[in-house]
C-alpha cells in the first residue's frame, strides 16, 4: 500500500509527533509513504527520510497561496497512491482542492483538535465541503468527534471512528535517576524543590497566564514550590512580563525547547496543563507514563485521559485558585506517588500504540478497498 500524508507542518507538536509514530509503524509494516507539509521549519524531515520516506515541503507563503496546490497535484499525478491521509484543517483544504479530478482516490482525514475549520463566517460550509470528500474520518477522542459532528461543523457521524493516540511508555521507565538529577541541577533546582512543570507551545490555547496566576497563589503557601515552563512560542515575552508582575520571576524557570522529554517529565513532581481546549493532550500521556500526577483543566478530551482523583485532579478552566488548591493537595508526596503509579498503569492499559495502529490499519484497508472498487466500476 502506498500512502500520501499531508499535514500543515511537521514541527514538534501533538499531531506532528503522532504522525511520525504512525509513519514509523507503516514503514515497518512495508508500506510506501510520502509526506507533504505546507509550512514550518521541518523538524521531522530528517527522521522521516531516515525511515525511507519521501518528504515534500509545499512552500506555503500565505493562506490561499496557489503554489502548494500545484505542487500537491504534481505529487498526486506522478504517483499511484492507494490513499491520501490529511491532518489539520489547512492541509485538509489543500488536499480537497488537489484531489479534484481524482474522484476515486480515497481520502481519510484525522481530526486532531476541537477547533473551527477556519476563521470567518463560511467556515462551516467550507469544513463540510472538505469533510464530504473523506471516505472516513478519525477523531482522536470522543470529545473531538462530538465537536465535529455537532453544531460547530455538522459532519456526518457515520464516517467517524474514534482512535486514541498511542504512546510507547518504555522510554519513560528507562530514564535513570542521575539523568533526572542532572536536569534539575541544570535548572538550578534542589532535591527539596516541589516542581510544577509544563511542556508545550506558548500559545493562547494553553492559557499559561492561568498557570502563572495559580502558581503565584500556591507559592505564597509553599516556599519550596518552583514552576518550570518547557517550550517556545509567540507569547513568551508577554508571559515573562506577567511573571514579573506577579512577583514570581525568581521561582519560574523558562527552560525553552527540550528534546529529552522523558527526563524532563521525570524532573517534575507534578505536571500541569491549563488549556482552554484540547483534542487529547499527548503530553498528558507522557507525564502519566513518567509516573507524574497531573493537574489539568476539565475541557475537551482531557477527562478521557486524566481520571479525577485517581491519576490527577481536574479543575475548571481560567480559575487560578482551583489550580492552586490542586497543587496544595499534591504537596503530599504519598498522594503524588499513588497518582503517578495509577497514571502509568492507565497509559499501559488504555493508550497502547498497537491498538492505535490496528484500528488505523483497518480503516486504511476499508478506504483502499472502496477506492479500488469504485475505480473498477468507473471502468
Amino acid at each position: 500500500m502506498k500512502i500520501l500524508h499531508v499535514i500543515t507542518a511537521i514541527d514538534r507538536g501533538g499531531a506532528e509527533n503522532h504522525l511520525f509514530e504512525l509513519v514509523k509503524h507503516q514503514r515497518a509494516s512495508g508500506m510506501a509513504v510520502v509526506v507533504a507539509y505546507l509550512r514550518g521549519h521541518g523538524y521531522w524531515v530528517k527522521p522521516f527520510r531516515d525511515l525511507g520516506v519521501e518528504v515534500h515541503h509545499l512552500g506555503l507563503r500565505f493562506y490561499g497561496d496557489p503554489v502548494p496546490l500545484l505542487r500537491l497535484r504534481q505529487i498526486v499525478r506522478r504517483s499511484t497512491f492507494d490513499l491520501v491521509h490529511a491532518h489539520l484543517p489547512p492541509a485538509e483544504l489543500y488536499v480537497r482542492l488537489a484531489l479534484l479530478g481524482w474522484p476515486d482516490l480515497p481520502l481519510l482525514i484525522t481530526k486532531h483538535n476541537e477547533e473551527r475549520f477556519a476563521p470567518g463566517p463560511l467556515q462551516k460550509v467550507l469544513g463540510r465541503w472538505v469533510g464530504s470528500r473523506a471516505r472516513k474520518v478519525i477523531a482522536i477522542s470522543a470529545a473531538v468527534q462530538r465537536f465535529m459532528t455537532g453544531p460547530a461543523l455538522g459532519l456526518d457521524a457515520r464516517k467517524f471512528h474514534t482512535i486514541y493516540y498511542g504512546l510507547d511508555a518504555a522510554p519513560f521507565a528507562a530514564v535513570r535517576p542521575e539523568e533526572i538529577a542532572a536536569v534539575r541541577k541544570h535548572w538550578g533546582l534542589g532535591d527539596d524543590a516541589l516542581v510544577i512543570g509544563f511542556v508545550g507551545r506558548l500559545v493562547e490555547q494553553k492559557d499559561i497566564g492561568t498557570l502563572l496566576r495559580g502558581f503565584a497563589a500556591f507559592a505564597t503557601r509553599n516556599t519550596k514550590a518552583r514552576l518550570v515552563i518547557v517550550g517556545l512560542g509567540p507569547l513568551e515575552t508577554n508571559l515573562r512580563q506577567r511573571a514579573d508582575e506577579l512577583g514570581i520571576s525568581g521561582r519560574v524557570v523558562w527552560a525553552g525547547f527540550r528534546e529529552d522529554i522523558a527526563a524532563v517529565m521525570g524532573a517534575f513532581d507534578v505536571f500541569a496543563l491549563t488549556s482552554i481546549f484540547e483534542g487529547l493532550g499527548l503530553v498528558l500521556l507522557e507525564a502519566m507514563a513518567a509516573r507524574r500526577p497531573v493537574i489539568a483543566t476539565r475541557v475537551g478530551a482531557i477527562p478521557e485521559v486524566v481520571s479525577e482523583g485517581e491519576t490527577g485532579f481536574l479543575v475548571a478552566p481560567c480559575e487560578p485558585e482551583a489550580l492552586a488548591a490542586a497543587c496544595d493537595r499534591l504537596s503530599d508526596s504519598a498522594l503524588r506517588a499513588q497518582f503517578g503509579t495509577a497514571g502509568r498503569e492507565r497509559v499501559l492499559r488504555e493508550f497502547v500504540p498497537a491498538r492505535m495502529w490496528e484500528a488505523t490499519d483497518a480503516l486504511y484497508a476499508q478506504c483502499a478497498d472502496h477506492g479500488r472498487a469504485n475505480g473498477k466500476e468507473q471502468k
